[in-house]
């Protein structure tokens, strides 16, 4: 074609203009800087998941969507059975990818704010069984210090029911010997009173103070920097990973399968509404804010009943 010859405006309605992509799904991808070529990929597989749905329900663009449409997107991936653990990450994508545009001022209300993420099938706790506690709790003499303090953890969590964090937090004037008592910061900062067993008082009256000092003085590296009721072998207040070590070494010597330091928690509440406690007592003894997180512990008792059932009873 000459280029003075004049162009044929008509033949314009021949030519594919390329259309923006509304959605920005590339630049919030080039956006993420930080992350692995297998994120990325993730990422975009999930924000076009939810761009597809948009736009086969008549959403052309992110600001068409409300809070109510990422709703009716999620039931949408229950009805089709899509898992809880992808479910999981398609919301993560694409709250991530609402806050980008919040940033870039595209959208000016972010529809992902309050949405969560739904429970899938809660998974009953596996308590101990009576004959694994038998055998898990010697009630012999401690030989040593850190016999002592080994003894004492796995003692709080299952004769009291303290969560890990609870059990770490602990001070030496959390414990009221006289009352047979100690006081708990559990979450939100919410301080209970828990009963402690006979047991445990006897042994908290050797670890303080006597022992506490030659656990300090044999097997801290350089003595006590901390004011918890139990430290670690740096003088530290003990932490989770120490728990759970202790339980661990504890189950390998007496031959037994590795638990968590949480299956003892459920353990005392499971044992408790065995032996005939009133499911509200039992909710404040954990801790709980609403009795339905409670409640699943019944469940893990009638599992047992039947469980006994089956295999005792002649017709079971």
């Amino acid at each position: 074609m000459s280029r003075d010859k004049p162009l044929n405006v008509a033949s314009v309605g021949t030519v594919h203009c390329v259309r923006p992509d509304p959605w920005n799904v590339d630049e919030f991808l080039r956006f993420l800087v930080a992350v692995s070529p297998a994120t990325l990929k993730a990422y975009k597989q999930d924000l076009n998941e939810f761009i597809r749905w948009s736009e086969e329900n008549g959403f052309s663009a992110p600001e068409a969507i409300t809070r109510n449409d990422v709703d009716s997107w999620i039931a949408n991936m229950q009805k089709n059975g899509r898992a809880q653990k992808t479910m999981a990450r398609r919301i993560s994508a694409l709250r991530r990818y609402y806050q980008w545009l919040m940033t870039k001022k595209v959208i000016h209300k972010d529809p992902t704010a309050k949405v969560r993420t739904p429970k899938g099938p809660q998974r009953l706790p596996r308590p101990l069984q009576r004959s694994e506690i038998d055998q898990l709790f010697d009630e012999a003499t401690p030989q040593n210090a850190l016999e002592l303090r080994d003894r004492l953890v796995v003692e709080l969590l299952y004769g009291s029911g303290l969560r890990v964090a609870e059990l770490c937090g602990l001070q030496e004037e959390s414990v009221d010997l006289t009352k047979q008592s100690i006081e708990v910061i559990g979450k939100g900062s919410k301080l209970r009173t828990v009963p402690i067993t006979a047991y445990t008082s006897d042994l908290l009256r050797l670890w303080i103070p006597k022992g506490s000092q030659a656990f300090d003085d044999v097997y801290t590296s350089s003595g006590r920097s901390s004011s918890a009721l139990l430290v670690n072998r740096r003088g530290n207040g003990i932490g989770r990973s120490d728990v759970r070590r202790i339980l661990h070494r504890l189950l390998r010597s007496k031959g037994m399968t590795e638990r968590s330091p949480h299956a003892l928690r459920h353990t005392y509440a499971t044992h408790l509404l065995d032996g005939g406690a009133d499911l509200r007592a039992v909710q404040e003894l954990l801790g709980h804010a609403d009795l339905t997180t409670t409640q699943i512990y019944t469940h893990v008792s009638r599992e047992q009943l039947r469980e006994t059932h089956r295999k005792h009873h002649p017709r079971g």
